[in-house]
């Protein structure tokens, strides 16, 4: 969401969790598209039309940048999950870098994972997630946070890269070169040079760095350093 952030006006809402990265809300803006840039993230997107009834997305994680077009006169939700938080339900890997739309009920729920369920709003999405938990539609596989940390874990190295394929959707280097070029983002809006961006995020040169950052936020790292000029 970095970029979509530049055009979005984002309220954002964070609690202790084992299961939400963050819930996340927007309106629409004047601009047609946008900059959809990589996010190693799940999410549950809502969108709700001013007139019309809301639409429900499980939106995969997201390996490259897409421009994307903007609903008009439209509110949305998101549900970001943390890394590891996944639905047994819902198969991870075939939905990087796409969403899938889910039935609608009534106007006011739909279903998956082999029942209905309200849909949530800003205010009740914790409450939401905590209904998913309960039910067992929504688990957490401990593997990954351990793998993320690097801690030991008593599982052979094929049972680790077959299970945080099941609960990301990705494998555990792309995770890690997504989350590299978010800091290198970060470091480039703080005002850190080019060359000690490089360093300090580990690539093996500028042009490795350049390549990453055109393919996961869309941005040279010259014009990142524009911008935060």
């Amino acid at each position: 969401m970095e970029w979509a952030t530049r055009i979005f006006s984002v309220e954002s809402r964070t609690e202790p969790s084992d299961f939400v990265e963050r819930i996340w809300r927007t309106w629409s803006v004047p601009e047609e598209n946008m900059l959809s840039v990589a996010l190693p993230h799940w999410q549950i997107v809502v969108v709700r039309p001013s007139n019309g009834r809301p639409m429900t997305v499980v939106r995969g994680p997201e390996t490259t940048t897409n421009v994307t077009g903007i609903p008009q006169d439209a509110e949305f939700l998101g549900i970001e999950f943390k890394l590891g938080a996944f639905m047994p339900a819902v198969a991870l890997d075939a939905l990087v870098n796409v969403g899938r739309e889910l039935d609608v009920v009534s106007a006011s729920r739909v279903a998956f994972a082999g029942r209905s369920w309200e849909i949530p709003n800003f205010d009740n999405a914790f409450d939401f997630v905590e209904h998913l938990v309960r039910d067992g539609a929504l688990v957490r596989d401990q593997v990954v946070q351990q793998t993320l940390l690097r801690e030991p874990v008593a599982i052979t190295e094929r049972s680790v890269q077959r299970r945080f394929l099941r609960a990301t959707g990705l494998s555990y280097g792309t995770v890690r070169q997504i989350e590299r070029a978010e800091r290198t983002v970060d470091l480039l809006s703080a005002g850190v040079s080019i060359l000690d961006a490089v360093d300090i995020a580990g690539y093996s040169d500028q042009a490795h760095m350049t390549r990453s950052l055109q393919r996961f936020v869309g941005r040279t790292p010259g014009q990142l350093a524009v911008r935060a000029r």
